[in-house]
This record gives C-alpha cells, sequence and structure tokens, in this order.
C-alpha cells in the first residue's frame, strides 16, 4: 500500500491524477502540490513512497526535482508524467519508476503501479 504525491502547477492535472490515483486499490493517500517547496517539506517527513513529477513545465523543474527526491527520501519512487512522448528517454535514464503521458488513463497509471509492486516483492 502506498502513500502517493503529485506534483504539478496544473490544477487539473493534479485533479485528475488524484482521481485516477484514488481509483487503485493499492493507494493509501495521495497529496497534490502545485509547489516544490511543500513538496520537499512533506517528502522530508519520509511518508511519500511514490512522487508523480510534472517534467517538461517551465514552471516546475521536474528533472532537478527528482533528483532531490532521490537524495532525499531514496526509497520514495518517482514516477515522470508529461504531455510529451519526448522525454520517456530521459526518464528511464534517471531511473524513474515509470512515465505516464498526459492525459493519463487509469488503465496506464495501474500498470506504473503494478510494475512497482512487482519491484517491491
Amino acid at each position: 500500500m502506498y502513500n502517493t504525491a503529485v506534483i504539478d502547477t496544473d490544477i487539473g492535472c493534479l485533479k485528475s491524477m488524484a482521481s485516477l490515483l484514488e481509483g487503485n486499490c493499492h493507494i493509501i493517500s495521495v497529496t497534490c502540490f502545485s509547489r516544490s517547496s511543500d513538496y520537499l517539506s512533506e517528502l522530508k517527513k519520509g511518508n511519500i513512497h511514490i512522487a508523480f513529477i510534472r517534467v517538461g513545465s517551465p514552471e516546475l523543474q521536474g528533472l532537478s526535482l527528482a533528483k532531490v527526491t532521490q537524495t532525499v527520501s531514496p526509497s520514495t519512487r518517482f514516477v515522470f508524467m508529461s504531455s510529451a512522448e519526448s522525454y520517456a528517454v530521459m526518464a528511464f535514464e534517471e531511473r524513474a519508476c515509470g512515465y505516464l503521458l498526459l492525459p493519463a488513463e487509469q488503465k496506464d497509471l495501474d500498470g506504473v503501479i503494478e510494475n512497482i509492486r512487482k519491484r517491491d516483492s
């Protein structure tokens, strides 16, 4: 069971992702952040298992945020989200546990969660 965080400056995306995550039986909680500083404060508490981080947004430095996530909480897995396929290769180079093309669909999100569960077993 996982506590999750969604980090994006787009409120519509935050709501959509929260709804999809709440539809997955392996998710305990979903916390949305539109500011990276708020996310990092929560990350330091050690309660986030999976972070869904938006990349490709000029307002949010998703790649840098992923690197900080690895440093602050090495056990936190992260999944990149983007409306462009071009970030997928970079996501895996950075050891992301998944990549969601936005707008995400339930089956795609469920597949990412299932892959994380298999790695955890």
